[in-house]
């Protein structure tokens, strides 16, 4: 790896901490230069300016292929991802980066149709059958409710459980939002 590629690596890095946890609009240039120790013209020359560098750090955000691959349970998927605490905090960052970044005037649209594009297109239609799109909204609803409980909201009952037990708590609430609106099954008396 060259010196190239350890500058921009350093700087996708400290831009991805940055515009994650405080927005696009609430982070400077200069501060990003700083935390990866390069000087702040280098952002220009690698990405050509700041909309460039955050597109650099949505490039594998959504990244998460056997949530949509057709050979996985997507419910069994999210579970693992989620109850895992090793893999919890990168799916919090990118939980926070939408939740600080989606709405954002520059950005906002840019990050809504990277998500739509990488991830919930393909889930959609996975998911498939009547109401999909509902129950697609209903899934992630959970998935951000759920994450922010957990770990910003720190909620008891949530935040300090064991993984088995938030596993089926997710479980619980993943399966009710997949199924959300769906016929109940009447049972025969006798």
């Amino acid at each position: 790896m060259g010196n190239s590629d350890i500058t921009r690596d350093k700087l996708i890095a400290a831009a991805t901490q940055a515009f994650w946890e405080q927005g696009y609009s609430n982070t400077s240039l200069r501060k990003i230069a700083q935390v990866a120790s390069v000087d702040v013209a280098l952002i220009s020359r690698y990405f050509g300016g700041k909309l460039g560098l955050f597109k650099a750090t949505l490039t594998t955000a959504f990244d998460w292929p056997e949530l949509i691959s057709p050979d996985k349970d997507p419910v069994e998927v999210v579970i693992g991802k989620y109850a895992n605490p090793e893999s919890d905090a990168h799916q919090t960052s990118v939980i926070r980066m939408i939740v600080m970044n989606a709405n954002d005037p520059q950005v906002g649209e840019l990050v809504r149709q990277t998500l739509r594009n990488t991830l919930l297109d393909p889930l959609e239609v996975r998911i498939g059958g009547p109401q999909a799109s509902t129950r697609l909204a209903m899934f992630v609803a959970v998935l951000v409710g759920a994450s922010m409980v957990r770990q910003s909201l720190q909620l008891p009952g949530m935040a300090a459980v064991e993984p088995d037990v938030y596993a089926r708590q997710l479980r619980h609430l993943v399966e009710a939002a997949l199924h959300f609106d769906e016929e109940p099954e009447v049972s025969e008396q006798g």
